[in-house]
């Protein structure tokens, strides 16, 4: 039977037209806002989407202190005159400013109904901690981007879900306990199961075979010790329906050898901590599509222009909802080339491909390998630490390379070793190397990872 999308009703003795919740209503008010607008030609989109941004454009001026002089040349504008150009006048906004810029960053009259702003810490794909601050607005905006995701791809919100990747706050302790939470907003939900990605491979592959699950969430090079390891088994998952990947740039080859060992396509979706889903896989092809209704994604070459189809350039995002800390013209730190209108139909913007984020699995002495998500996350926000990279030379060794304000003291090197071994799994012997700048690889990528070992 084709999946009924019957919404989660709360009213007792009503099961049928639902009558949801204030919450999952706003979502539901939300989805069906975004499954019309994404039909829209991009040039209505981009209206919509400056309307909204002049908005927060003039709440930041007023409010956000580090905005008050970088915002002063659209001061004249009225509503309804802000128009690409003038945006595109306003300075890119680095992560080094960020972390400099501090509270000043933060509204100081953030509106009541858009909810108690909250943190969200993040290192990204750069490997510099930054603080930003979210409300209950980007929160809901983010659940119905998400939901939007899950009915491209006809998913059914009834099924198990296996999810293997970085857990944190009430995820991390469900899945330390083993205990199932729903992964649906607004619908009857099915339990989404959680495991440690930094466990080896092998641990992983016993937990799936016992759970079973309809859908698999996780890295796409944890995907490919997964499949090598099956493959190593001779055993498949043998409910498996669809396999879903985050958190790093996706190599081809990752689609190729899950179509090969699993028959089953890789579905691909683009975030980050600061504004949650970016980008989402087309349905009907391998490119994505950038979520407009909650961002303003720009693609620029080395002088600042945009990119046309084929060529490649720096991500630059604009939240057009948070009015907790704006994040406008924001440099996030990865690489994508621009693509093409689609053949879908959708107004949303193309994304062909998107670099940066590819992460090396950590190869253990008895031949194991764990995907290295190492808890940074632990002692960078009190340590002086800029940037931070880890790299593997051997079986047997590794190095942490920093980018600090000052040298870290005997203890703070010993807390910083004991995290990641805690990680590794193994002694290694670590040795650290500070170091002025840790610079990109050549294709853009930044590796919080690096291994040198075949």
């Amino acid at each position: 039977m084709a999946n009924l999308w019957v919404p989660k009703s709360a009213v007792r003795g009503i099961g049928w037209p639902a009558v949801p919740n204030q919450r999952d209503s706003s979502i539901l008010s939300m989805l069906w806002q975004l499954e019309a607008s994404q039909w829209w030609p991009a040039e209505v989109l981009q209206a919509q989407q400056l309307r909204q941004l002049g908005q927060v454009l003039a709440f930041s001026a007023k409010t956000v202190p580090f905005y008050r002089d970088r915002l002063k040349p659209l001061a004249g504008l009225k509503a309804g005159e802000l128009t690409i150009e003038a945006v595109r006048s306003i300075p890119v906004l680095r992560r080094s400013e960020i972390q400099e810029a501090g509270e000043a960053l933060f509204s100081t009259d953030v509106p009541p109904d858009h909810g108690k702003p909250f943190d969200i810490k993040t290192s990204g794909s750069t490997g510099r901690p930054i603080t930003v601050k979210g409300t209950t607005i980007t929160g809901l905006m983010l659940r119905a981007a998400n939901l939007r995701y899950h009915r491209w791809f006809n998913r059914d919100f009834t099924g198990k879900t296996a999810s293997i990747r970085m857990h944190r706050g009430a995820s991390a302790k469900a899945a330390d306990a083993g205990k199932p939470i729903p992964w649906m907003d607004g619908f009857p939900s099915g339990p989404m199961l959680m495991f440690h990605v930094q466990s080896p491979v092998s641990e992983q592959w016993d937990w799936l075979m016992k759970q079973d699950p309809d859908y698999l969430l996780t890295f796409p090079s944890n995907l490919v010790g997964l499949i090598r390891h099956s493959r190593k088994r001779g055993e498949k998952l043998a409910r498996l329906r669809q396999v879903a990947t985050l958190g790093e740039a996706l190599d081809p080859n990752v689609r190729t050898i899950c179509e090969r060992d699993w028959g089953l396509p890789v579905i691909d979706a683009y975030s980050s901590q600061e504004f949650g889903l970016i980008a989402v896989q087309c349905p009907t092809g391998t490119h994505y599509h950038v979520q407009s209704e909650t961002m303003l994604v720009e693609i620029l070459d080395d002088d600042g222009n945009p990119c046309k189809p084929g060529e490649t350039g720096r991500m630059v995002l604009t939240s057009l909802h948070n009015f907790a800390s704006p994040l406008i013209r924001y440099e996030i730190g990865d690489m994508a080339e621009a693509g093409s209108p689609c053949s879908c139909r959708r107004g949303l913007p193309v994304v062909t491909r998107i670099l940066g984020r590819a992460r090396n699995m950590l190869t253990l002495p008895s031949g194991d390998q764990i995907c290295p998500r190492f808890v940074f996350e632990e002692f960078a926000w009190d340590l002086p630490i800029r940037q931070l990279q880890v790299v593997q030379n051997s079986l047997e060794t590794l190095t942490v390379r920093l980018v600090c304000d000052r040298p870290l003291t005997p203890d703070e090197e010993k807390r910083v070793t004991e995290t990641l071994l805690k990680t590794a799994r193994h002694p290694f012997a670590v040795r650290f190397e500070y170091v002025p700048e840790i610079p990109r690889a050549a294709s853009g990528k930044f590796e919080e990872f690096q291994s040198n070992v075949a």
